[in-house]
């Protein structure tokens, strides 16, 4: 296996393109721009899409990777744990530590009178916006998924659907676009930090 292969190049590139549109769209507009321009165009199918997108930034996928690297990949556990650890200490060191008072969108604009759209069923949280953990997991997690499968195409379905926990956590009001890049750029740095350190044992 090539320390730089197909599917981890690809990824990098999605992301990398992901970043730069997010960079563009927060130098373009405001901070209550950046929302209402997304909370307006809220339909019922993509309410869905999206509460299923965001779904996939929580625990269960990491849990049922690590089963697969248990049942078929054992000396890829370690770099996995090592990656998840080190994402998760950050996102929550960051949140609890360093940023505890930086709101959520729904806090944040609390005190304006304006009819935002919320998606039925999400709760809204006030508290520990910055960086967004869903998002740090997603960008972690998914990485693995393109390695394992090891061919390009598979690095950008995984990016999408990264991709797609990102803006779930906007399109939710959960996040606002700086949290959602700062967490996918945790995510996916220390996953491929962990990989490059562990690349020789993974090759066997």
């Amino acid at each position: 296996m090539k320390r730089l292969n197909g599917a981890w190049i690809a990824y990098w590139v999605l992301f990398l393109v992901f970043e730069a549109s997010m960079i563009a769209y927060m130098r373009v507009y405001d901070r209550f721009d950046q929302m209402r321009i997304i909370n307006n165009w809220h339909i019922l199918p993509v309410d869905k899409l999206f509460q299923g997108l965001s779904l996939l930034g929580e625990i269960l996928v990491p849990v049922l990777l690590l089963i697969y690297f248990i049942w078929k990949k054992r000396a890829w556990i370690r770099p996995f744990l090592f990656s998840y650890a080190a994402s998760t200490m950050l996102v929550q060191g960051l949140k609890h530590l360093v940023f505890p008072s930086a709101l959520r969108p729904y806090a944040y604009f609390k005190a304006l009178d304006i009819p935002w759209y919320w998606v039925k069923g999400v709760e809204m949280n006030e508290y520990n916006s910055f960086p967004s953990g869903h998002t740090a997991a997603a960008w972690f997690c998914f990485i693995w998924v393109a390695l394992v499968v090891n061919k390009p195409w598979a690095g950008i379905v995984a990016a999408l659907l990264a991709v797609g926990v990102a803006l779930s956590r906007v399109y939710l009001f959960q996040h606002f676009p700086i949290d959602v890049a700062f967490g996918a750029f945790i995510g996916i740095t220390c996953s491929s930090i962990f990989y490059h350190l562990y690349h020789e044992t993974l090759r066997k």
